[in-house]
């Protein structure tokens, strides 16, 4: 014979939470489960796992990207000319950017909006704010319409002239790359936007796009990543 149940005992868990949720959030993962409420919850649960795995990947994806394509930025930006004064500009592309720089940072607007956010960052500091300032404030998106387009032939020639060298073990063509990075953005938004990650077939790929332009960066990080990442196990664990 069951227990009575007590009144006053605590709702479950997800029964409280199931209030917080909205219909419209909870859908994908009510279809996912044939209308299971109780195995939606646990579903909804596991997909803030694998989002908080995902980001830990993306974190560490990102920073290497960056460096890795600052260095050569950095170099090349040493080397171009001032359109009016013909002076050249300095290696700190994001404080004294050449033309072409600025057209691909939105008209400067990327630079721009990074430099406001690295002076809130920096207020009240007694070191002048730095290129390392500005560099962690610029977004993913930058990084990838930097990287080259048969439709932009600035893209093409910073390619060339530039960001190749930050891939010194690439062995397939930059467009490839270039739809990897596009790939790992997409997913960067939906774990930033609190999607769902139910189609795991697409973070499966977006985790081999990261492990491949790592590798061609360096192959010794692509090993790295690859033995601290936790999105295998957990795709592994899903309910």
């Amino acid at each position: 014979m069951s227990s009575p149940v007590d009144p006053h005992s605590p709702p479950p868990p997800r029964t409280v939470l199931a209030q917080y949720i909205t219909e419209t959030r909870l859908a994908p993962y009510l279809a996912a489960t044939g209308d299971n409420q109780k195995r939606a919850i646990q579903l909804y649960q596991w997909n803030i796992s694998l989002s908080g795995a995902v980001y830990e990947s993306l974190h560490v994806f990102e920073v290497v990207l960056r460096n890795a394509l600052d260095a050569q930025l950095c170099s090349w930006n040493a080397m171009q000319a001032d359109r009016q004064t013909g002076r050249k500009h300095s290696e700190d592309w994001l404080l004294d950017p050449s033309h072409l720089l600025i057209r691909l940072t939105r008209e400067g607007k990327d630079i721009r909006t990074a430099r406001n956010q690295a002076a809130n960052a920096t207020r009240g500091r007694t070191i002048a704010m730095g290129h390392a300032d500005l560099l962690a404030q610029m977004s993913f998106g930058t990084w990838r319409y930097l990287l080259p387009t048969s439709r932009d032939a600035g893209r093409q020639l910073l390619w060339d002239q530039a960001l190749t060298a930050a891939f010194p073990h690439r062995s397939r063509p930059e467009a490839e790359i270039t739809r990897a990075v596009q790939g790992i953005h997409q997913l960067r938004n939906r774990v930033a936007h609190l999607e769902p990650l139910l189609r795991t077939s697409n973070v499966r790929v977006q985790y081999h796009n990261m492990r491949e332009v790592l590798a061609e960066i360096n192959p010794a990080v692509e090993h790295w990543f690859t033995s601290t990442q936790r999105i295998t196990s957990e795709l592994n664990a899903r309910p």
